[in-house]
């Protein structure tokens, strides 16, 4: 299966052509697979996995849930009319989680390492 990624200069607009803009949604639309990668003490990333969809152990004194650092990437991906698959701005996700991970001193995978793990996880799903 292919993945086609979207760009900031909009080489292609024939593939926003079939999109349905009045159907965009940011709710939660669980599936098959997940991607996991881990980050160690020195903040690097481990090379991740594509998982099965399911809860995530979390610490009780976990950042996350104590003082309510997360980050929010906004990624989206789209099955086109032709089978294909249309990721919104993957780059550009990329570097939010990225620049938002900076604004909170938090460690972030990079951009190889996080358009991996998107395209991973959109076919197995």
């Amino acid at each position: 299966m292919m993945i086609r990624c979207s760009n900031s200069n909009y080489e292609s607009r024939e593939d926003y052509k079939y999109v349905n803009w009045d159907e965009f949604g940011f709710g939660l639309m669980p599936r098959d697979y997940m991607y996991v990668m881990k980050c160690s003490q020195d903040e690097k990333f481990s090379c991740g996995e594509l998982n099965r969809y399911g809860n995530i152990e979390l610490s009780p004194s976990s950042g996350v849930l104590n003082y309510g650092q997360g980050l929010f990437e906004g990624m989206k991906a789209y099955r086109k009319v032709d089978g294909g698959l249309l990721l919104f701005h993957p780059k550009e996700n990329a570097q939010r989680l990225k620049f938002g991970a900076e604004r909170m001193c938090m460690p972030s995978p990079s951009t190889e390492q996080f358009l991996n793990a998107v395209k991973q996880t959109v076919v197995a799903n």
